[in-house]
């Protein structure tokens, strides 16, 4: 029996924590979705000149592994620390389009917006990518649902179709916009009372663990319905559940970037030590997350305080839908509460450092927040949708440190990509991480400047190129916490920036890679604004 099933008392599915039945019959299709039509010129099939696939240009690497020496910490381009680079080098090297065995992974690596496009115009009514392993492993050997970010096919289709209506509409992520900004006051609040200390310099002292509380206090509100402390001065109570949360999506990045990026994968077959660590890190948050939902379940509409009709009650909402299953919604929630915390808190402290280094910008978006927003007032979505320099200073933010550096797709049909042919099922990874750092595409890449996504005065959009720019990704298959994780930054940036100077000591901040990038530091000084 597993750690949630002893924690919830209940047999069966590992989130079955109301001892509830299955929901309504699964619906395998969207009756709604039409996939997208293609162009006879992007087939393969009508393109008799272009090259085989063998001569796709690419590094030669050795047998078995490929180029996979490269990315220990021994070779070119450390996964931890320079994987980035890898990309950029090898694009210079081989032009925009090339090939790379990785181990067993056989890649194609673009960056061409135009041939971008093209994967995404092609991707058909299922788009596939890569599973990631070690949790699919993980789940299937816990006897769970895979979750959305492994499912492929009409499954996915079916999952993704019914929890994305309460993700991705604008009414409903904003419903919970002041809510997130109390979270936010709080935040403040707690960097106040760190910089008044006695001889602080109004510098915070690992501010990296302050804003992970943030951020998982800003996406329980939503999924949970409840504070759980965690913006406080004291350090979080040992073995509290806040507490093991975050140190629990800590050491989990520590241990899944090492499994996913293993050449071999040998903890498919035998339990290493590092995989041991992986159970346990993911054996010990779902038990904390199990109880947590099972505690906001057994409320009823009354104790919450909401009516049967609120639009404040994510997770009843997400479990009244009728085509997904009760342990599907409730991994969902799961995987939300989990992934809020680290994406969200990473990119925080990315656009922190742009603003700090980059004084002008900040001082813009101090004054479009005072235009709109008075101090105290609270913020609600409708003043967030006036905030256009916002938006522009966290996608400037988005190109030059990137929190998801790219994008992957696996197509089920042939097609041609930068002269060559693509044969259906090839892994394609697509490099916008590339395209943001060159001139063609950004005018003085190397110049932190919001402007250039401003729409200008003769023209509605900005001069930036479509598939240039894709932090969380494209199409049917872009992230589905997206609105939730936009919000949430925004109102973080506003009440930071409304109320301090930010500004940065020592050297620059540089990523790590977790998978999703990690700030390597979080040297900032605020200073009050009078």
């Amino acid at each position: 029996m597993s750690l949630l099933q002893r924690v919830v008392g209940q047999r069966g599915s590992l989130f079955r924590v109301c001892g509830a039945r299955s929901l309504a019959a699964l619906r395998t299709t969207n009756p709604g979705y039409r996939p997208q039509s293609t162009g006879a010129a992007e087939s393969a099939a009508h393109e008799t000149a272009a090259r085989p696939f063998d001569e796709i240009p690419g590094p030669k690497g050795l047998p078995l592994i490929g180029t996979a020496w490269d990315y220990t910490p021994f070779g070119r381009f450390p996964v931890k620390t320079n994987m980035r680079d890898s990309f950029r080098e090898r694009t210079r090297t081989y032009g925009s389009i090339y090939r790379e065995k990785l181990g067993p992974l056989d890649l194609v690596v673009i960056s061409d917006p135009k041939e971008i496009g093209k994967v995404f115009r092609n991707e058909g009514r299922y788009p596939e990518r890569l599973p990631l392993m070690s949790i699919k492993t993980y789940r299937e050997l816990k006897k769970l649902p895979v979750g959305l970010v492994n499912l492929n096919g009409e499954e996915w289709q079916r999952v993704r179709s019914s929890v994305q209506k309460d993700l991705m509409r604008p009414k409903t992520v904003g419903a919970y916009a002041s809510l997130q900004d109390d979270v936010s006051r709080d935040l403040v609040d707690v960097i106040r009372a760190l910089t008044e200390k006695e001889d602080s310099g109004g510098q915070v002292h690992n501010f990296t663990s302050y804003v992970y509380r943030w951020a998982l206090e800003s996406i329980s509100v939503v999924v949970l319905d409840k504070r759980l402390g965690c913006m406080t001065l004291d350090d979080l109570e040992p073995g509290s559940d806040a507490q093991l949360m975050i140190d629990g999506v800590n050491d989990f990045f520590d241990a899944f970037v090492k499994l996913e990026l293993s050449a071999v994968g040998l903890y498919k077959y035998i339990s290493t030590p590092m995989w041991r660590k992986f159970e346990k890190e993911i054996d010990l948050w779902h038990t904390v997350a199990a109880k947590l939902l099972k505690e906001k379940l057994d409320k009823s509409p009354a104790e919450d305080g909401k009516s049967a009709e609120s639009d404040t009650d994510f997770l009843q909402s997400l479990l009244s839908r009728n085509d997904v299953t009760f342990e599907e919604a409730m991994l969902t929630a799961v995987e939300l509460l989990f992934g809020g915390i680290d994406t969200t808190g990473n990119t925080l402290m990315f656009n922190l450092f742009c603003l700090a280094k980059n004084p002008e910008a900040q001082k813009k978006l101090y004054q479009e927040i005072m235009e709109v927003i008075s101090a105290g007032q609270p913020v609600d979505d409708k003043m967030l949708n006036k905030m256009h320099y916002l938006r522009a200073v966290v996608k400037e933010t988005f190109r030059v440190y990137p929190t998801a550096p790219n994008n992957l797709r696996i197509l089920d049909r042939d097609i041609v990509l930068s002269g060559y042919v693509v044969p259906a099922k090839t892994k394609i990874l697509m490099a916008t991480d590339v395209i943001s750092s060159h001139p063609e595409y950004y005018p003085e890449p190397e110049v932190f400047k919001p402007e250039r996504w401003l729409r200008t005065r003769d023209d509605e959009s900005s001069g930036v190129q479509p598939f240039t720019h894709l932090p969380f990704g494209y199409g049917p298959r872009m992230c589905i916490g997206r609105r939730f994780a936009e919000q949430e930054l925004y109102l973080g940036l506003i009440r930071i920036v409304q109320n301090f100077h930010v500004g940065w000591s020592g050297k620059d901040m540089k990523q790590v890679n977790r998978m999703i990038q990690a700030p390597d530091r979080d040297s900032f000084v605020f200073r009050k604004r009078a």
